[in-house]
């Protein structure tokens, strides 16, 4: 048996837990399009499964027959609709289509309209442009499912993107729409005056996996499959990941790669382990620590000091500021997800092992 776990970002993982109740919904969507999962707006920290999410459903949808675009609000993000739409139009529809000018979408699709002193300027918007392929889709009853990962407020294209696709909903045309993104950015599109068609999207907090999901899944796939390994180990490998999507994947990774060269569950839970860090730390921490100001890594630093739970108070001790100063950097750190508010006045790490890899960072800084 192949090693069924997959701690590759982007990446549809074999065994994906804890997310069939959202999957569901926004695949019976599908078929009933009065369903409020038909916008739907994905949020989570890094490694929280947001785009192992969207490649699920890619997957999905496409044996549904449905057109399917997996698109990142990026340098030619509209261009990028249009051409994964045209791509996936049977051979019959695109026969049928007007010819549109000037449409390049980098995909190697592109269409022409005679002559250019014949081209009308509004053939050129992307409105008119998806309207054109929509309508033939509409025709033919087929569905257009929108997958958009890693969203972004301050995205010109994203604008255009948001303001077409609520006119097209208007119109009746049959689209899916699953937006995905960090915390504090679908906290900005939610807040923007001119994105507030999306409030009324279907908004998921993508939080930890339930602890008895871990250990029924590492139970039924590692006892049944390395018959060395113990009950204590599975304990012990659940309790590690503490529910975070990311570290289930990494775990049950190292762990199966690790049984393969040892008959010695516990060496093998324990080699496994440093690894595990070590791509942890890189593939997660580092990010996140490498995108907040000096401010904002003084003051998790501070939080740092403490094993567990951080009382506001004790973190403007440390850093020598009122109270006023420690809120709104609570609310930054807050809105990013990489804190958590555990009580009033209480704060700890969003990420496990993140008091681990700042205790590293310090000590291999000096």
């Amino acid at each position: 048996m192949n090693n069924p776990y997959n701690p590759s970002f982007g990446m549809r993982p074999e065994r994906f837990l804890g997310r069939e109740m959202i999957i569901n919904e926004i695949e019976s969507a599908f078929d009933n399009f009065n369903s409020p999962w038909r916008s739907t707006i994905l949020t989570g920290v890094r490694g929280s499964g947001k785009t192992a999410i969207l490649s699920d459903l890619q997957m999905r949808f496409r044996d549904q027959k449905a057109i399917v675009v997996l698109a990142a609000p990026i340098e030619g993000f509209l261009d990028d609709i249009l051409g994964q739409i045209y791509r996936q139009l049977p051979k019959s529809l695109l026969s049928k289509l007007p010819k549109i000018s000037k449409i390049n979408t980098g995909l190697g699709a592109s269409f022409e309209m005679g002559s250019d002193e014949n081209i009308l300027p509004f053939t050129t918007t992307f409105r008119y442009q998806v309207t054109t392929l929509l309508e033939e889709c509409k025709a033919k009853e087929k569905p257009i499912v929108i997958l958009i990962d890693e969203v972004q407020k301050h995205f010109a294209e994203m604008r255009t993107f948001v303001s077409t696709y609520q006119q097209l909903l208007m119109e009746d045309y049959k689209i899916i729409l699953v937006m995905a993104g960090l915390p504090n950015a679908i906290r900005d599109i939610l807040n923007d005056d001119i994105l507030t068609f999306f409030r009324r999207s279907k908004q998921v907090v993508l939080d930890v996996v339930d602890y008895s999901l871990v250990k029924h899944d590492y139970h039924e796939t590692f006892m049944n499959n390395h018959h060395n390994i113990c009950e204590d180990i599975v304990d012990e490998m659940t309790c590690a990941t503490k529910g975070y999507p990311y570290l289930i994947q990494l775990i049950g990774y190292y762990m199966w790669e690790s049984l393969k060269t040892t008959e010695d569950a516990r060496k093998a839970y324990e080699d496994s382990m440093v690894y595990i860090k070590s791509a942890l730390f890189t593939n997660v921490h580092q990010l996140i620590y490498s995108e907040l100001s000096k401010t904002d890594k003084n003051f998790i630093l501070a939080m740092s000091e403490d094993e567990e739970v951080s009382k506001t108070s004790d973190i403007s001790l440390r850093l020598e500021k009122d109270k006023g100063f420690t809120s709104r950097y609570r609310d930054r750190l807050l809105a990013t997800g990489v804190i958590k508010a555990v009580g009033h006045g209480e704060l700890s790490f969003a990420i496990p092992y993140m008091r681990e890899f700042l205790i590293k960072n310090q000590r291999n800084s000096y």
